[in-house]
């Protein structure tokens, strides 16, 4: 007989769940994506367990689990419910590559939100604060001497 969830982890799926419910269609997110979206660090294994018990009108298929830095891919173990969630994606718009995975620059959800131009600011901000660190670390160098 399965046991009731504890208060903190039914605090925890219900929080999991309205992040799922804000992913728009056509967009994937990863499992430690949406656990980090609720408030739970590194909780990958605690979206995935929230997730196996959803409630039927929540866009589950849009949930993957992450292969590597740029793709997800369907980890859901029992093949029939693995296929439906390919066809529920692919009927989104979603595309697969040839071993399974969904690019995450594409149909990421949080990439989309960045977006690559405010991406590439973030990185030219970083070179800029190094460079600051280099000029003023040659400053001290040069007063020291």
């Amino acid at each position: 007989m399965p046991r009731a969830p504890s208060a903190p982890a039914a605090s925890s799926a219900a929080r999991i769940h309205a992040v799922v419910r804000r992913i728009p269609r056509g967009c994937v997110a990863t499992y430690g994506e949406v656990a980090g979206l609720a408030g739970i660090a590194s909780g990958h294994r605690v979206a995935a367990r929230a997730m196996r018990d959803c409630p039927e009108s929540l866009p589950w298929q849009r949930v993957l689990g992450k292969k590597d830095a740029r793709r997800a891919h369907i980890s859901i173990d029992e093949p029939d419910h693995a296929v439906l969630q390919r066809a529920l994606l692919e009927a989104e718009g979603v595309e697969f590559d040839a071993s399974g995975c969904v690019s995450l620059a594409r149909f990421g959800w949080l990439s989309q939100a960045v977006g690559p131009a405010r991406a590439g600011r973030a990185k030219k901000a970083k070179k800029t604060r190094s460079a600051r660190r280099v000029a003023r670390k040659r400053a001290r160098e040069r007063s020291a001497s």
